[in-house]
């Protein structure tokens, strides 16, 4: 009796799976999946001064997926590193901030970025993504997060996944 509806289930991802349809999947590739096709890359440039686009940037702005993986906020919970990036975030905009203010804002976004790449969970790159970019603005010349940042981009385009607009922001 349960011959026949287990080949029927399997007839059925099969065909799912060869339509473009949802089949049963891993839940860190569905996850994976969810996360990728939310964004279309068109073009990836790396500038050197502040202002200059860093990582990739989308023709249409981004889009957002359904979930977690559509927000800016990241599914793991980071309150040290937060703190840590708003206390320095606030001197480095302040009026008359030095290079030193900057500097600590940048190292403060490369903690966390790297906190995020560490994990492994390809959920959590698109984060390390956006801090790297963020890091990358108010000190363009890191280059050891810019590796980083470029090797997660690597990373996307071997998977030939769109890379996430996250940290492109103005």
């Amino acid at each position: 009796m349960h011959k026949p509806f287990v080949a029927s289930f399997l007839l059925s991802a099969a065909l799912l799976t060869s339509c473009g349809g949802n089949a049963p999947a891993p839940t860190a590739a569905r996850n994976a999946n969810a996360t990728a096709n939310s964004n279309s890359q068109t073009s990836i440039a790396h500038g050197t001064s502040p202002s200059s686009n860093l990582g990739a940037a989308s023709s249409h702005g981004g889009g957002a997926a359904t979930g977690a993986a559509s927000s800016n906020t990241a599914p793991v919970a980071t309150p040290q590193f937060d703190a840590k990036i708003e206390k320095a975030e606030a001197r480095a905009k302040a009026t008359g901030a030095s290079e030193a203010d900057k500097k600590a804002a940048a190292s403060a976004y490369f903690e966390r970025a790297d906190f995020f790449r560490d994990q492994e969970d390809p959920k959590l790159y698109r984060y390390a993504l956006r801090d790297y970019r963020i890091g990358l603005r108010y000190d363009p010349t890191a280059k050891e997060p810019r590796a980083r940042m470029d090797e997660i981009v690597s990373i996307y385009q071997s998977m030939g996944r769109p890379v996430p607009d996250l940290g492109n922001e103005p």
